[in-house]
């Protein structure tokens, strides 16, 4: 049986199928504790779940992100984010929602000490930072002369998973590094189980969310959403490639109204077209010329 392109926990909708219900906690809760290398006292237990996932709301929406967002027993916000493909102002985004995440915990009235650590992952299919060798990259709050850390009450967490080879025999693979495995090349195995390697099947959870996976293949609804933001992409490559052998400002500017009014931020068409939000604006509501 060939490998369906479509099915992996790479793709945002399959990994939001098996990460973001509350009825799989016991998969997010491995992934990040493996992420994170929390153990012993350390480690996860529970989640609340804060935008449970509702699969027909993305029946007919081709671009939302979709992400997970939870929050610890002990009160610590997690942002979860499988990213697809490379996007320009991928960073930029990812800090705005990430403060969002931190600030969205404080209500009315209540004082600044409140606030508990906030932390985003983004899981990459793509390279995010060429001049870094590491695969897992985390930042935080420093002071660039001393290096001395301010505070970990942010924190980012960048994982690329082009950059994961296998260079230690199976048997001696950390927990993050079997995560890594089932992530980067989970699908060659949806035909059979069977051929998953002895020391993914160890790993309860891990088979856990291979089987998510597989089911999530085989539901329609979740099939179409898959065929269609997949089309969705396509349609946004052809279109910029099209604006771009235009090479004409009109191009871009339709190209622009056409994304902002398929759901596309401000903000990243200004970091896509290279021009200040306020600029975007200006020409999306500009009439035509």
């Amino acid at each position: 049986m060939p490998v369906d392109s479509l099915v992996n926990l790479r793709n945002d909708v399959i990994f939001k199928v098996v990460f973001g219900y509350e009825k799989n906690e016991k998969l997010l809760i491995s992934l990040l504790n493996a992420i994170l290398n929390l153990t012993g006292d350390e480690k996860i237990v529970k989640l609340t779940f804060l935008n449970a996932f509702n699969i027909k709301e993305y029946l007919n929406d081709k671009l939302t992100s979709l992400d997970v967002k939870v929050e610890d027993g002990t009160g610590v916000r997690y942002n979860v984010e499988m990213q697809l493909a490379p996007d320009t102002s991928y960073i930029n985004r990812i800090i705005y929602y990430h403060d969002k995440l931190y600030t969205s915990q404080l209500k009315q009235a209540e004082p600044y000490d409140t606030l508990l650590r906030a932390i985003s992952i983004s899981i990459l299919n793509f390279i995010l930072f060429e001049n870094e060798t590491d695969l897992h990259n985390i930042y935080r709050y420093l002071n660039i002369k001393s290096k001395n850390q301010l505070t970990n009450l942010k924190e980012l967490h960048f994982i690329e998973l082009p950059k994961y080879t296998e260079d230690k025999p199976r048997k001696d693979l950390t927990k993050f590094e079997k995560w890594l495995h089932a992530l980067k090349f989970g699908e060659i195995y949806a035909a059979d189980l069977n051929n998953i390697p002895e020391a993914l099947k160890e790993e309860e959870e891990i088979m856990m969310a291979l089987q998510e996976m597989i089911r999530a293949s085989n539901d329609d609804m979740i099939r179409e959403i898959l065929e269609m933001r997949e089309r969705g992409r396509h349609e946004e490559a052809t279109r910029i490639y099209r604006a771009e052998q235009k090479g004409m400002e009109k191009g871009k500017i339709e190209l622009a109204r056409e994304l902002y009014e398929d759901g596309y931020p401000i903000e990243k068409l200004a970091a896509k077209f290279k021009v200040s939000a306020e600029k975007m604006k200006e020409l999306l509501t500009c009439s035509d010329t």
